[in-house]
């Protein structure tokens, strides 16, 4: 008869892995501790630009910043382009225009082409309510619980605030500034931004939604003026949380005589027999979340165009002349010649482009008018350039 089993000894007890502890230490969290379980999708949104966009991508799901010296730069304009975007980029997207400086002038909603409403009711999918207000806190609170609420439905927000420096704390808006003895609080404004994106930072990454502030310049306060100045990232106020929480910042640069787009580039320009078409708008990349950092962008604005105003055609055009797909046939010659391979290339996918066209101005009119040929080459050179 075979001998017994020995019964087996029991198991001695091990200690949980690290794995389990953090499991457990998630667990005793309430919601709204952390956003692990909320992954975004990170959608890129076109800054309305073919040759900005080679150089950043800005993503549902960020902060960006304008900021420049001088006025009539564009820092509206292209918060207005990069609202339009997201609102097409993202589904059941609305935006929120906080107007806290009170400058949206008719035509500036007109040349947006975005829908603007005034009343909350009004506000659908694809439209931008205009909020008429600067108090700092009430616009805080409005972002921090729109955020959480329209995330809960399914729906994305792109929230602009124009601009940061137009903000004003509740209890300085009551006194009387012109007293010694009342006035407001020097360092409120960058006090209460760094408290803001304390509480809306996780918010905005995780809920894709899309944070833009403008802000205005503004010179460092320096009590020696014999002192050398320290180096400054950005132009404009709202203190160090309006920059280090920003993913993008750009500086929108002045602009000289020299950026006139003109219908003769060679002669000086004239009202009547060499009118002004559009203007070189310069973009310097401040901060970036690509290792793009100090470059400049000049990116072509056609004047009176309705909706974006970037000159895409133009930079279509212009990139067609850099990659020596579009050539001149002669120093003195009028016709320009696209690249064989090209008009063969376009032909294959069903788009037919002209061989030659007479004329430089009419190739921007020939592209510009033929809607195929653009979107066809505009999607080949954004392919080519960022790979998008």
């Amino acid at each position: 008869m075979p001998p017994k089993a020995s019964a087996k000894p029991a198991p001695e007890p091990t200690e949980p892995s690290s794995n389990d502890v953090l499991k457990s230490l998630m667990s005793q969290q309430d919601d709204g501790d952390n956003y692990n379980a909320i992954v975004p999708e990170g959608r890129i949104i076109s800054t309305g630009s073919l040759l900005l966009d080679s150089h950043v991508k800005i993503r549902s799901g960020c902060v960006v910043r304008f900021s420049g010296l001088g006025a009539e730069l564009g820092k509206t304009s292209e918060t207005l382009v990069l609202m339009a975007n997201y609102m097409a980029t993202m589904p059941k997207a609305k935006g929120i225009f906080f107007k806290a400086e009170g400058r949206l002038s008719p035509e500036i909603r007109a040349r947006s082409g975005i829908t603007f409403v005034d009343r909350h009711e009004d506000w659908k999918t694809g439209t931008v309510f205009v909020y008429s207000g600067n108090k700092f806190e009430r616009v805080a609170h409005m972002l921090e619980v729109l955020l959480k609420d329209m995330y809960d439905k399914g729906e994305h927000l792109c929230a602009a605030i124009d601009s940061l420096d137009g903000l004003i704390l509740s209890n300085d808006a009551d006194k009387a500034v012109w007293t010694s003895k009342d006035s407001p609080k020097v360092a409120g404004v960058p006090l209460l931004t760094k408290l803001l994106f304390r509480r809306v930072a996780l918010p905005i990454v995780h809920y894709d939604a899309l944070l833009i502030i403008t802000s205005q310049y503004s010179a460092p306060i320096q009590l020696d003026p014999y002192a050398p100045a320290g180096p400054r990232q950005i132009s404009g106020g709202g203190g160090s949380a309006a920059m280090h929480q920003s993913d993008y910042v750009f500086e929108m640069g002045q602009r000289y005589n020299g950026d006139y787009i003109l219908e003769d580039p060679d002669e000086k320009p004239d009202p009547v027999k060499n009118k002004i078409v559009g203007i070189w708008a310069t973009y310097i990349i401040k901060k970036s979340g690509t290792d793009v950092s100090g470059i400049k962008v000049r990116v072509p604005i056609k004047k009176g165009r309705q909706g974006c105003a970037i000159w895409s055609e133009k930079e279509v055009v212009d990139t067609a002349l850099a990659f020596d797909m579009l050539r001149r046939e002669g120093p003195k010659s009028p016709m320009y010649a696209f690249d064989p391979s090209l008009v063969k290339e376009a032909k294959e996918a069903g788009v037919v482009i002209k061989d030659k066209v007479k004329g430089f101005a009419n190739v921007y009119s020939y592209v510009e008018e033929d809607r195929a040929v653009f979107e066809w080459l505009l999607t080949k050179f954004k392919r080519a350039l960022n790979g998008a």
